[in-house]
């Protein structure tokens, strides 16, 4: 079996979980008044203004945040140095091009395209520049192995957001605007917490902006834009068509039932914080690898999280009106096959992630979720129409096993390792240490 310093793989994963199970309550525990206090039309907008959020920062990003933590592990500080700023600096102009786009007829013809008010596009843009400054940052935390400020910074901007969101919805009574006041307050303190640990705490920030990174962020990220769009259009492009085909109170359900699946994302997502740091260090010493142990153990990882994702969603779907308030009971159906896609969405991190350290993102640029993507673009209108409103939620799972597939493909290649050997090794054949 590969080395595991089991102790500490299971702290970090425990920090992370209880790190994410403490962010996640907190939303969970006020589904209740959000939904009593809100409309299914107020869901629905600021979930349209998700949509949007993530194909903003694909542009304002470039997916630097890959590319800085891989190069965390090839140890040349001034890189990493240069990376970081020139990354941060391209973020920050990306986001005053797009500002300046939405003050002419570009913003009203997003605005009438989304369903979403033009007049808050820009709020939006300042959103996805936050979530850029935080990627960078918390991308560096995880490869560092400090899971305790990961989780400090998630839980600041978690009880900022959430906590201003309630009293604006609750108290002051405001609509939508008060969760996109609540999120844009959380994402600023966050952000300039990140700022600061990039330049003061790590020396990484600085006034650079070299040509060099440029050219290497773009390669490294380009690549990987069809890959990130199939992915925006599989996790948004749902909730657009149900804005057009069924009503902007279905997003609104859709958008709920996604929200519910946190504590299943929470285990993912703690896990895959403490996996690709870990994995991209035994990748890093081929000589001490135990290559077909790795490869049962990924396999292993792969059955147990679509099994408790499916039973997640089927005990997540029966207990949703204890929850929620009665206009929100139609999300049941929605909150199983999303579950059943957060599972198939872990398989894809621990492949994916085999994928980034090759540094080989070409590979990913088509088969993975640009392939996931077409499939939701042609099958989501179908469904819908076919089923009705949770065709959109059935569509989505189908994009997700796609991209899951695709990207497992792009692994095998990308970085060969003996996975034949593994799955014989389960029945008795094949080398195991």
């Amino acid at each position: 079996m590969p080395r595991i310093r089991l102790p500490d793989f299971l702290s970090s994963t425990g920090i992370y979980f209880f790190g994410s199970l403490a962010n996640g309550l907190l939303p969970l525990a006020l589904v209740p008044i959000f939904t009593r206090c809100l409309t299914p039309e107020d869901y629905g907008i600021v979930a349209t203004s998700s949509v949007l959020l993530n194909i903003f920062v694909i542009l304002q990003g470039v997916n630097a945040y890959g590319l800085i933590a891989r190069t965390h592990f090839d140890d040349d500080s001034s890189r990493l140095r240069d990376l970081v700023s020139t990354g941060t600096w391209f973020s920050l102009a990306a986001s005053v091009v797009l500002v300046l786009l939405f003050f002419t007829g570009f913003g009203k013809l997003v605005g009438q395209w989304s369903e979403f008010p033009a007049a808050w596009l820009p709020a939006v843009v300042v959103l996805g520049l936050f979530s850029v400054f935080q990627n960078n940052y918390q991308c560096l935390l995880q490869a560092r192995k400090e899971p305790w400020r990961f989780v400090g910074n998630q839980t600041v901007g978690s009880l900022l957001n959430l906590g201003i969101s309630a009293w604006l919805v609750a108290v002051l009574h405001w609509d939508w605007r008060g969760r996109m006041w609540g999120l844009l307050i959380g994402g600023a303190v966050v952000s300039l917490m990140c700022i600061w640990g990039m330049a003061v705490r790590l020396g990484l920030l600085r006034a650079i902006f070299s040509g060099k990174a440029v050219r290497e962020l773009l390669h490294f990220g380009v690549p990987l834009i069809p890959h990130t769009l199939g992915g925006w259009v599989m996790t948004v492009s749902a909730r657009l068509y149900l804005n057009n085909m069924a009503s902007v109170a279905d997003t609104g359900l859709f958008s709920l039932a996604f929200n519910l699946t946190a504590p299943l994302n929470m285990v993912i997502g703690a896990l895959h914080k403490t996996y690709y740091p870990w994995l991209f260090e035994k990748l890093s010493k081929p000589n001490e690898l135990d290559a077909v142990a790795l490869c049962r153990m990924l396999l292993i990882a792969t059955v147990a999280i679509l099994v408790i994702g499916t039973a997640f969603g089927i005990g997540a779907a029966v207990a949703l009106p204890l929850i929620v308030g009665p206009n929100f009971y139609p999300a049941a159906p929605y909150v199983f096959w999303l579950s059943v896609t957060m599972a198939f969405s872990g398989v894809y991190f621990i492949f994916g992630s085999i994928v980034v350290y090759s540094k080989r993102t070409t590979l990913m640029a088509w088969r993975a979720d640009f392939l996931g993507g077409i499939v939701v673009l042609i099958s989501c209108p179908i469904l819908i129409h076919m089923i009705g409103p949770v065709g959109a939620a059935v569509s989505n799972c189908l994009g997700f096993v796609a991209t899951t597939i695709g990207c497992i493909t792009a692994a095998r290649v990308a970085h060969p390792l003996p996975w034949g050997r593994a799955m014989r090794s389960f029945f008795g054949g094949g080398r195991t240490s």
